[in-house]
């Protein structure tokens, strides 16, 4: 286990900084660059999540900054922590030795790592999960009331991290009312996370606007996707083949479950699986209502008790052991692709402002996808937006950036496009093209008038783009 917790912890450190922060990230950024009490008010007017993952970062980036090693470091930290939790939870649900596969799978999960990596509150959302099922599984095994005290707390934090852990807590409820051998104590220590629930109904009827939009993308290609993300993570170099043998390790997995593996671990492995199921399926479902907030990092808490049931049967022969080496070697090899292929990253912000420092000119930048000139600020500060129909620059920036991770639809691609036609007045002066963004300068002899519409018809991709002013340097 010392083994496996430093492995993670190398994985999840070791290329904290290879990617730029992307837009969410850059949000975070903005949030946390306040006083305490403008961070509070500013998550109840732009989030869509609760406040713990922002209470806990707020002092840790006074401690530790808010670059990109600083700040996505408590990432780092809590997804470490979740290796030894998810061991714990899977010997109180099961046995030690599917924690330790367990364990296994979690230290070198590619979804989890990148979520580790990430300066937003998923990684804090699987620990706490995790946190969850540990109790609950001892809760299950014997009526002590401390265990049933430390579920309380734990499933209070995990609704305090991300509305999504209700669907987790209300599955735990239903096994505790079902199995605590004292039902009038579990229906107790139930009113305790409900308490908080409902403590946070006017943050989150604060926040019903705020929500992410992901109507861009079809409902099914995301159903589909989203366990395909919880497996084996989003791209990688050889996805479809890649995914396709994940998913009979899986299969095998499942498979020795129902046929091999001993009645009491069987019994254990079903009750997380069942937890994971139920997160999955109520997303799903909600979705199909209405309420569409489906994407796979909203129910990353799952991978935690997806993997204690498949490790069930994993060790139940030495088949089924073969199979979880297997599936750890190509997460492993998965994860180290992502981490250090930059055409399987984030957005790279940080890699296009840094070809943006320092003009001779005042520049026009026409960025896509938009992002405004505040979320810019940790990159290419000093930015304005046009305040009129027109401006007099002397060279136009136009920019288009390969959006994050691919999505499960392939590596990072930048746009590929032929040079938009320049405004009357200028000329093109020069393209780049890296694996992460397209560039193209356009300049005048003199300082130049053109309309901001003209501006925006330099766009490289059909999104709406952003339109910012930079002032040449001093």
């Amino acid at each position: 286990m010392v083994a496996l917790t430093v492995l993670g912890a190398a994985l999840r450190f070791a290329t904290l900084d290879a990617q730029s922060f992307w837009l969410d990230e850059l949000a975070t950024v903005s949030l946390l660059d306040r006083g305490f009490g403008d961070t509070l008010d500013g998550i109840r007017e732009t989030e869509a999540t609760p406040y713990l993952y922002y209470v806990l970062a707020w002092p840790w980036a006074r401690v530790f900054g808010l670059g990109e090693v600083g700040l996505r470091s408590l990432s780092a930290v809590v997804g470490t922590l979740a290796v030894p939790v998810s061991y714990a939870a899977g010997a109180a649900l099961c046995s030690r030795r599917v924690g330790v596969v367990v364990a296994a799978l979690v230290a070198v999960h590619p979804f989890l790592v990148w979520y580790s990596q990430e300066a937003r509150s998923y990684s804090l959302l699987v620990l706490v999960g995790a946190c969850t099922v540990l109790f609950l599984g001892r809760a299950l095994r014997g009526p002590r009331r401390r265990n049933l005290a430390l579920w309380a707390v734990a499933s209070s934090l995990a609704i305090a991290t991300h509305y999504f852990a209700l669907f987790l807590v209300v599955a735990e409820v239903v096994w505790l009312l079902a199995r605590y051998r004292v039902r009038r104590h579990a229906a107790a220590t139930v009113l305790v996370p409900a308490a908080v629930l409902a403590a946070h109904l006017p943050l989150l009827d604060a926040q019903r606007g705020n929500g992410e939009t992901v109507a861009d993308t079809s409902l099914l290609s995301r159903a589909v996707g989203t366990p395909k993300a919880l497996v084996v993570g989003y791209s990688f170099p050889g996805e479809l083949a890649g995914s396709v043998l994940a998913a009979v390790l899986v299969v095998v997995g499942l498979a020795l479950l129902a046929t091999r593996t001993r009645a009491d671990e069987r019994r254990g492995a079903l009750v997380a699986g069942s937890l994971a199921l139920v997160v999955v399926a109520v997303a799903i479902g909600l979705a199909l209502v209405g309420s569409d907030y489906l994407t796979a990092r909203n129910v990353v808490l799952a991978v935690v008790p997806a993997a204690i049931c498949i490790a069930g049967g994993y060790v139940a022969t030495r088949l089924g052991l073969a199979a979880a080496v297997a599936l750890c070697v190509l997460l492993l090899a998965v994860t180290l692709t992502v981490s250090l292929d930059q055409r399987y990253g984030r957005t790279d912000w940080r890699g296009a402002a840094a070809e943006l420092r320092a003009p001779t000119v005042e520049r026009a930048i026409v960025v896509t996808p938009y992002m405004s000139r505040s979320l810019w600020r940790p990159y290419l500060p000093g930015l304005d937006e046009p305040a009129s129909g027109t401006v007099r620059v002397g060279e136009i920036a136009a920019v288009g950036l390969a959006t994050e991770g691919g999505f499960s639809g392939g590596r990072v691609r930048p746009p590929d496009v032929l040079a938009p036609p320049a405004p009357p007045g200028f000329a093109l002066a020069g393209s780049e093209r890296t694996p992460t963004f397209t560039l193209y300068r356009y300049r005048a002899a003199a300082p130049t008038d053109v309309s901001t519409e003209a501006l925006a018809g330099l766009r490289l991709v059909d999104q709406q783009p952003g339109v910012l002013l930079q002032r040449p340097a001093g």
